[in-house]
């Protein structure tokens, strides 16, 4: 077994300027994609989340509530924000598809 204080009489010693990370690629200006799984544990989604989900484009979503032909689920506002329930757009979709 090593032991970590034991001290090793033919190291070469690092210099102290050389870093033992490599450095960090450089940001995307693409967002992150969505975790599907993860988004099914929240109760309310973002209109992009919903896009997502759906398979359709964020358009299509906000074309989708502003029709009151499509049953598409009313959007509630949360402090300036768009969002929809959860067991509401499963149902949605449940019966879209079927």
């Amino acid at each position: 077994m090593n032991d970590p204080t034991t001290v090793i009489a033919h190291a070469q010693p690092v210099p102290a300027a050389r870093d033992s990370h490599a450095p960090p690629a450089p940001s995307s200006r693409k967002p992150a994609l969505l975790d599907a799984a993860e988004l099914q544990q929240r109760l309310f989604w973002t209109v992009a989340e919903t896009a997502f989900l759906l398979r359709v484009g964020v358009r299509t979503v906000w074309r989708l509530m502003a029709d009151p032909q499509s049953k598409f689920p009313k959007a509630r506002q949360v402090r300036g924000r768009t969002l929809l329930a959860r067991d509401e757009v499963l149902r949605f979709m449940r019966g879209a598809s079927g």
